[in-house]
């Protein structure tokens, strides 16, 4: 039984069905009447209604538009009806709106709050996989061109002599909200955010490093402090283009911060007082400031704090 997360992106009920996949034949699943394919178009996906939801095309309407199903399809799952997939149709020619399928072509970040849970989580899905399937055309020890198998979710390099196998990239990182063990948070920003923009330190790990190890290292590079302990709080796939965020909450003494003035342009400590002034992107606070979107871990592990 899937546990519920507390997170968008993640807490995908779909059975994702390992067993078919390696046996499946792909074009076979496209046709089947049940199936269902998470359209995606030059990194936007459809959306369609008020409240918006995630538009899942049917055989009939998809599969005239899919230019090789083995290249541009994935099998994300399985449920009562039949397959699920995802097909990258960004050979297709259109306009800057998309193609015309009576839905909205949009950048999933800019809708994902607005989202069912399951739609956001499904939509995410589909496009880490499909990012990295556009992203690994030639395998990287030789250089060969590469195959797709288990319906899109491995690729095998096609030199007889190599290969070599390759699987969907994900990166771990980091992401801390950093307290003085009693009423301010220590938030930062990076020169490249929204002006006014403040959210938790985070940073990739790094080889032969472990997750705490990677708190203590960013934060001490990041801001100059030195965190007394770390503890996990949940994680996050976040499909921008490949991460899975780790949430980690540490206490530190307040001292000043010291930003690195290569990544970072500015860190405060803030108190739950402070965090009433800051707004959303749209309308930020009086003082110009406003937190990370809602479907971020960072603004969960800040609201997560705020109420104590």
């Amino acid at each position: 039984m899937m546990m519920p997360h507390p997170i968008l992106y993640g807490g995908l009920a779909l059975d994702r069905a390992h067993p078919v996949r390696r046996e499946a034949d792909l074009a076979e699943l496209c046709r089947h009447a049940g199936a269902r394919f998470a359209l995606y178009w030059r990194g936007l996906q459809l959306i369609g209604g008020t409240p918006p939801s995630a538009v899942l095309a049917g055989p009939d309407r998809a599969l005239p538009l899919i230019a090789e199903p083995g290249r541009d399809v994935v099998l994300l799952g399985m449920d009562a009806a039949g397959p699920i997939l995802a097909a990258d149709i960004s050979a297709l020619e259109a306009g800057e709106d998309g193609p015309d399928l009576g839905g909205r072509w949009v950048l999933l970040r800019s809708v994902g709050g607005q989202l069912p849970d399951q739609d956001a989580a499904l939509l995410a899905y589909a496009r880490g996989l499909l990012v990295w399937r556009s992203r690994t055309r030639f395998c990287s020890v030789c250089g060969a061109a590469l195959s797709f198998e288990d319906c899109g979710h491995s690729a095998r390099c096609m030199a007889e002599a190599c290969g070599t196998q390759a699987f969907p990239r994900t990166d771990p990182a980091i992401i801390v909200l950093v307290s003085d063990g009693g009423d301010r948070i220590l938030l930062g920003r990076q020169p490249v955010w929204a002006p006014g923009m403040y959210s938790c330190l985070a940073g990739f790990a790094e080889p032969g490093e472990s997750l705490e190890e990677t708190v203590a290292r960013e934060v001490a590079e990041e801001v100059g402090i030195r965190i007394r302990e770390a503890r996990y709080v949940a994680s996050q796939p976040w499909p921008f283009p490949s991460s899975l965020m780790v949430g980690f909450e540490a206490i530190a003494d307040a001292v000043p911060p010291t930003p690195d003035a290569h990544e970072i342009e500015d860190a405060r400590w803030f108190s739950r007082d402070d965090l009433t002034r800051f707004g959303e992107r749209e309308a930020p606070g009086p003082d110009g400031l406003f937190l990370p979107s809602r479907d971020s871990i960072s603004r969960f592990l800040i609201e997560r704090w705020r109420r104590g």
